[in-house]
């Protein structure tokens, strides 16, 4: 008897069995058929579509949108621009009107090169540690969005010592939300970065006695088609709507009562 009922309960549990296996298969392939119906694929970083120059040339094509629009210097006022070499928009700088200009250049030794007052002055350095005196400046433009930027806390709160009360400036980032690669090489935004959403900036400018006052964010749109070569249209397609800067608008303010 007791044979018996062991013998009735492993073929039951032989039938389970493969009952389970064909709903797991069922699924499975379901699933593929979804996939390959509904066109879903991986979501890929920009490193593994472009190549890292190619994606800084379309970074450096955005910055230019976005600066050559919104660079607001003060009349005869000095003005920084800190970025990895070169230094792009001195010239812009000097023609809207700002007084004496300095790019610092990071990535390079501390050992400056110099030019001229009519295009203005270059000196490396570090945005984490700028070679200037408290309240040296008007205005400040942050082109940060590099794998050298170094500590951005640090960048804005020298930032903040370097500008005068009631002074402005500007930050250029890779956006928090942006899909830059989080594991491998080669990897764009540092892995170090402190910012993990939108409001790390406000937090880490507040800590330099900085406000953000405004931000824009740049994404992958229609109007960024034609920087994509031929070959590139199928990574365009893939990107496209996707974040991939952020401008934050940077105000330093007054002491209470002045």
């Amino acid at each position: 008897m007791a044979q018996g009922y062991e013998e009735v309960l492993r073929k039951s549990m032989v039938a389970l069995g493969r009952v389970v296996e064909r709903v797991i298969g069922g699924a499975q392939r379901a699933r593929v058929q979804v996939e390959t119906r509904g066109g879903l694929k991986p979501i890929l970083s920009l490193e593994s579509l472009l190549p890292s120059e190619r994606i800084r040339e379309v970074m450096a094509s955005c910055e230019d949108r976005l600066l050559n629009t919104t660079l607001t210097p003060q009349k005869g006022k000095p003005a920084l621009e800190v970025c990895e070499a070169p230094a792009r928009f001195l010239s812009r700088l000097l023609h809207l009107g700002a007084g004496t200009v300095v790019g610092l250049e990071i990535g390079g030794s501390t050992v400056g090169r110099q030019g001229d007052a009519a295009r203005g002055f270059t000196v490396r350095g570090l945005a984490s540690l700028l070679p200037f005196r408290d309240a040296s400046f008007e205005y400040v433009t942050l082109r940060l969005a590099t794998p050298i930027q170094g500590d951005l806390a640090r960048a804005l709160t020298e930032a903040g010592r370097i500008l005068t009360p009631g002074s402005q400036g500007v930050l250029i980032d890779f956006h928090p939300f942006g899909l830059y690669a989080q594991h491998g090489s080669p990897r764009l935004r540092p892995l170090e970065s402190p910012i993990r959403g939108l409001e790390d900036y406000y937090r880490l400018s507040r800590s330099g006695g900085l406000r953000v006052i405004d931000l824009k964010e740049v994404f992958v749109d229609e109007g960024m088609r034609n920087l994509f070569a031929e070959e590139e249209i199928q990574a365009y397609r893939q990107l496209k709507g996707t974040p991939l800067l952020i401008c934050l608008f940077l105000y330093k303010p007054r002491a209470k009562g002045s």
